[in-house]
């Protein structure tokens, strides 16, 4: 079958662009072929206006002119709806779509949307073929939206040969869009408490975002344990695992980061929120920590206990290998999507 993927350049930033990535890189089928089209390009408002203006007015043809069967268009909340309704009206015409939906506030985009949007969103999730999710969470929620069948693929990653682990390590690492959704500013309350017990442990933070509020909140605080790193390319982040003891996420909404599997997949124990996709990768005293969005007295304490405890660094590491090794590897998702595709093939 003849795929037409839809989403932003694999080289742009993101968790959806790093799955695209990943399709890119590691599906490799006899029965299947993926092509894609990109609807959003790094760069300046007119390279972004382009992308998917370009994307729009070439969906068809392409469908066309390649015999594609199925449209898979990746989709977030705001801009990101907009743009792919578009493009999934302009498919639907042509055969099957299915819509792969990453976003991490969805329910919270829909809700405080004007009712005539309301019902536009609901329009516009009733025309796909099928609804991918990724979590159970996300699915019943959509089931209520839509009558569209929807089902829940979780997230992967490429996993290393080994467990490159290193319990003695001294970084905390926090990858991921900086700002108050992702509970940046919560890792900034607890920092100070940390470093009085652990003066050597220093708190990293890389990625985009609202970059010039953080720098000013770090100076206001005089932490000198939290460094911005800024957005990091592929090489740089090998270095940067090399060296981390624990990844943090203390995320207010979510779908289910790549940052967590992929740190979990290098061996490095994760302290999370229970929100969107996420326990379904960490398992509370298992594999990682979880606490309640927001509860900054027990991110403290969990932080500081975790560094004090090697054995339980140890632990944690060997089951969070292990825990994508058997549920969250590329040849597993693989696999779930060929399965996917398969099943829509009497409708194309």
């Amino acid at each position: 079958m003849r795929i037409l993927m839809i989403g932003p350049d694999a080289k742009a930033k993101g968790g959806m662009a790093t799955v695209i990535a990943n399709f890119k890189q590691y599906f490799n089928s006899e029965n299947h072929d993926i092509r894609y089209l990109a609807t959003w390009k790094e760069g300046s408002l007119l390279t972004r206006m382009k992308a998917t203006a370009v994307s729009i007015l070439q969906i068809r043809s392409r469908i066309r002119r390649e015999n594609i069967d199925i449209v898979h268009v990746h989709m977030a909340q705001d801009g990101s709806f907009f743009r792919k309704a578009l493009l999934i009206l302009q498919a639907k015409r042509e055969c099957a779509v299915v819509l792969h939906i990453h976003a991490s506030q969805f329910d919270v985009f829909y809700q405080k949307s004007h009712p005539r949007v309301q019902k536009y969103i609901r329009y516009i999730l009733g025309k796909p073929d099928k609804v991918v999710v990724l979590s159970e969470e996300w699915a019943r929620f959509y089931n209520e939206l839509t009558e569209v069948p929807v089902s829940v693929i979780e997230n992967a990653v490429e996993m290393p040969a080994v467990n490159k682990y290193n319990p003695d390590a001294r970084n905390v690492i926090m990858f991921g869009r900086i700002g108050e959704r992702k509970g940046s500013y919560d890792v900034l309350k607890i920092a100070a408490a940390v470093g009085q017990q652990f003066p050597d442990v220093r708190f990293y933070l890389y990625g985009d975002g609202e970059l010039e509020q953080v720098s000013t909140k770090l100076e206001e605080l005089h932490l000198e344990n939290v460094i911005l790193g800024g957005w990091v390319d592929a090489a740089t982040k090998e270095t940067i695992l090399e060296n981390a003891v624990l990844h943090i996420l203390p995320s207010y909404h979510e779908g289910l980061p790549m940052a967590i599997l992929e740190t979990m997949a290098y061996g490095i124990p994760n302290l999370s929120t229970a929100v969107g996709g996420i326990p379904q990768a960490i398992q509370h005293a298992k594999n990682g920590i979880l606490i309640e969005a927001g509860n900054t007295a027990k991110l403290e304490a969990e932080i500081i206990q975790f560094l004090g405890d090697k054995t339980m660094r140890k632990q944690y590491s060997e089951a969070a290998f292990t825990t994508i090794k058997n549920r969250f590897s590329m040849k597993q998702y693989q696999q779930k999507w060929e399965k996917c595709y398969v099943n829509m093939e009497e409708i194309t």
